[in-house]
């Protein structure tokens, strides 16, 4: 796992609201004929299985996470993961890789989760990037 700076993503102008729900992607300062959702790049990886972006909504009312795995040959989107219920909070506080695949990622209040990379994958059955939640210590005591 390499934690990489080459990605950027478009700035938008204007009122909030008025924001497309997708934005462009740049490598190197370059438009790429890619988008993924969310306005701000939090992270950025390369990893064996291509690029991961993690990006979010930078806004106190759209609390969403989206975890975006891009092939590192053509820069097409491979799979895409996003953290979002109305009226819950997917703020990322932390993402710690515990092996080349798997990283444990938390959110606000303690709500933690494995994402795991996988080299194949079915849309919608079985994707690129696979998720699970797992019980904080805080559940584990009160259960």
């Amino acid at each position: 796992m390499e934690k990489i700076c080459i990605f950027s993503l478009e700035r938008h102008e204007g009122p909030y609201e008025k924001w497309p729900l997708r934005t462009r992607l740049f490598v190197n300062g370059e438009p790429i004929n890619a988008t993924v959702p969310g306005y701000t790049l939090l992270h950025q990886f390369r990893t064996d299985y291509g690029y991961l972006l993690v990006t979010d909504c930078d806004c106190p009312f759209e609390e969403t996470t989206n975890f975006v795995l891009i092939d590192s040959n053509s820069m097409r989107t491979l799979s895409c993961r996003q953290f979002f219920v109305p009226y819950r909070s997917f703020n990322l506080d932390s993402l710690e890789w515990l092996d080349n695949k798997t990283a444990k990622v938390t959110f606000y209040k303690d709500d933690h989760w494995l994402l795991t990379l996988r080299s194949n994958g079915i849309p919608f059955i079985s994707p690129r990037i696979k998720v699970e939640r797992i019980q904080s210590p805080t559940e584990a005591a009160n259960a």
